[in-house]
């Protein structure tokens, strides 16, 4: 049996026919759809098929994920109020996707165990930009 997850749910073309249907789901979603509408979708599938192929086989020691998901969310945490509760819609699109591909259920329980640590990182970065904008508030009073 192959080492990787990637390798077992059918490598590179499924990774493809995974990504082209989680963004289908993702960006039909009133909750989440507005996160897209000025995004070059094809870019972000590239990324996404990059991190998700890094995620299903081995993520190198030098990517601190943490920081690199805080870094690439940012702007959607401080700017559009992106949070856990629309980490838990994308989480809920990506098995819903897995499950449409006819992913076997104990590859999908790999799957969300991969995916599933990155929840605190949103619950963070919704935190860093209450903390940044509470703090703008504070200037501003201040300068007043």
């Amino acid at each position: 049996m192959p080492e990787y997850l990637l390798d077992r749910i059918g490598g590179e073309p499924a990774l493809e026919a995974a990504v082209d249907v989680f963004y289908g789901k993702v960006v039909a979603d009133d909750k989440l759809a507005d996160f897209f509408k000025s995004v070059n979708m094809e870019t972000l599938k590239k990324h996404q098929r990059w991190f998700l192929r890094m995620a299903f086989t081995a993520i190198p020691k030098s990517i601190n994920v943490e920081e690199y998901m805080l870094e690439k969310h940012q702007r959607l945490f401080s700017e559009q109020g992106l949070n856990v509760s629309h980490f838990d819609s994308v989480a809920g699109h990506f098995v819903a996707t897995l499950e449409q591909l006819n992913v076997p259920a104990d590859m999908i329980k790999e799957a969300v165990d991969i995916v599933v640590p990155l929840r605190p990182i949103f619950e963070k970065g919704t935190a860093i930009a209450m903390a940044m904008s509470t703090g703008n508030e504070e200037e501003k009073k201040e300068d007043a």
